[in-house]
């Protein structure tokens, strides 16, 4: 849990740092008790202003939903593949920015997964259609890369995570 709280707060900088207006609305926020939107009641991490549609003189804005997780070998198994690719059908829009401290080689610790029926890709965050530099999020890599592995030492009765169980 640590872990999910940790790289939310990241993806939430990064994405004020790009100059996005950032609204938390996920299972942390208070909003969450306020809305109810079906069965399982998911609400992604953040709301963020996406592009501005005009029809006619009126001006249209777009709220992306972004929802950050955590993978220490940043990757997922089948079954939540499966949950990512329904919540997909359910939210067009969503974002999922995966955080991991040990990414595949030449690979950025933050990637823009897209979802589509049947596939899962990532992409680096700075390569995805949201306007973050790469310089920024090198920055952030940093921060991760360093933070991850001291919050795995002091843990009490610490032992190292499987990828699974770290959300």
């Amino acid at each position: 849990m640590r872990h999910s709280r940790i790289a939310e707060a990241f993806v939430e900088a990064i994405f004020r740092r790009a100059g996005y207006s950032v609204s938390r609305v996920g299972r942390e926020s208070q909003i969450h008790r306020l809305v109810k939107l079906g069965r399982d009641e998911f609400l992604p991490d953040f709301l963020v202003p996406g592009k501005v549609y005009r029809d006619n003189a009126r001006a249209l804005h777009q709220l992306l939903p972004v929802e950050a997780k955590y993978r220490r070998q940043g990757n997922f198994r089948p079954l939540e593949r499966t949950s990512l690719e329904r919540l997909a059908a359910r939210w067009p829009d969503l974002r999922v920015v995966l955080v991991t401290d040990n990414p595949e080689a030449g690979r950025s610790c933050f990637q823009a997964l897209e979802l589509s029926v049947g596939q899962l890709r990532a992409r680096d965050l700075h390569a995805a259609d949201l306007d973050i530099q790469e310089s920024m999020v090198r920055e952030f890599e940093e921060l991760v890369r360093d933070i991850f592995p001291l919050v795995e030492r002091r843990l009490p009765g610490a032992v190292a995570m499987p990828a699974e169980a770290s959300s």
